[in-house]
């Protein structure tokens, strides 16, 4: 049984995090929390990483100097809608503490779109316990952190194949060495 954690960056007390375990495909929530910043949630997932293989976080973990990222824009021509928000706009928060968690944690780290994945398909394998967790929880925070774990998931063992830093072309900077961000089909 594999381990994956999930982060979900948000402002105060709007920092969701989880643990999923995988046995042939099948997600478990193992434990999931909403905390107060960046620090509780280092700490929070530092319990767990010994055990866990990697981590997706809801957040930018590679930024481009136009302004916009090409795997953006990729995503909103093919599937429309307005979740994919360009990098200028977003809020502190989100890329700061998600950056900096993933630079600490010290695992293999995947970029993660849960409230794109979970209008789409692809997100059906996962939706049950989003909806669940977020029933439990009356807030997203940690159901999003479930589907950023699930994302490090199938990335981490190339069920996704697809990776929307490198498939696409852009000038994009990593924030994180090795950051990767996996997607279920070619959107190119």
């Amino acid at each position: 049984m594999a381990l994956f954690l999930g982060y979900d960056p948000g402002g105060k007390a709007k920092n969701g995090v989880a643990a999923i375990s995988l046995e042939s495909d099948v997600p478990e929530v193992v434990a999931t929390a909403t905390v107060r910043d960046a620090s509780e949630a280092l700490l929070w997932l530092a319990a767990y990483s010994g055990n866990a293989q990697a981590v997706g976080i809801d957040t930018l973990l590679a930024w481009s100097p136009k302004g916009g990222r090409a795997c953006d824009d990729a995503l909103r021509r093919r599937y429309g809608g307005n979740s994919v928000v360009a990098q200028n706009s977003l809020y502190s928060a989100m890329t700061l503490n998600g950056a900096i968690v993933a630079r600490r944690l010290g695992l293999p780290v995947y970029e993660s779109h849960p409230k794109l994945l979970l209008q789409l398909e692809a997100g059906d394998a996962i939706r049950t316990l989003y909806r669940e967790t977020f029933a439990k929880a009356g807030t997203d925070h940690a159901a999003d952190a479930i589907v950023a774990a699930w994302c490090a998931a199938m990335g981490h063992t190339r069920k996704w194949a697809v990776e929307l830093y490198s498939d696409i072309d852009d000038d994009i900077e990593l924030v994180v060495p090795g950051a990767r961000y996996p997607w279920f089909e070619t959107i190119g």
